[in-house]
């Protein structure tokens, strides 16, 4: 038996130890009889049914068609990247060269 297996039995077994004494505590507040506590089931739950399977293929298209639509393709990233470095390269001699003619127009009125 696997560590994980027997951990998740371990949580399940916790669990149901927690709900039966929630139910004797929701009895002992409500002033009924305490319920007796059921034995826990040791059987192993039954895989997952094929048309569990089947919703689970066709949520995964679903999600892939979605993911499609929003790709790029990978040369588009590069020419993007490009762009946007230009961008910010025009942007900032843009900004220098306001800042210089600012400051000349300023010291050239003063004097």
């Amino acid at each position: 038996m696997s560590d994980r297996l027997s951990e998740l039995q371990r949580q399940r077994a916790l669990a149901q130890e927690q709900l039966v004494w929630l139910d004797r505590e929701i009895a002992k507040e409500t002033g009924q009889a305490p319920v007796a506590a059921a034995p826990a089931p040791t059987a192993v739950p039954a895989p997952a049914t094929p048309r569990a399977a089947v919703m689970d293929e066709a949520a995964a298209r679903a999600a892939q068609e979605i993911i499609a639509q929003y790709e790029k393709p990978a040369g588009s990233l590069t020419q993007d990247a490009r762009r946007g470095c230009f961008l910010v390269f025009f942007l900032a001699l843009g900004a220098v060269v306001l800042l210089a003619v600012t400051a000349y127009i300023i010291y050239t009125r003063r004097g």
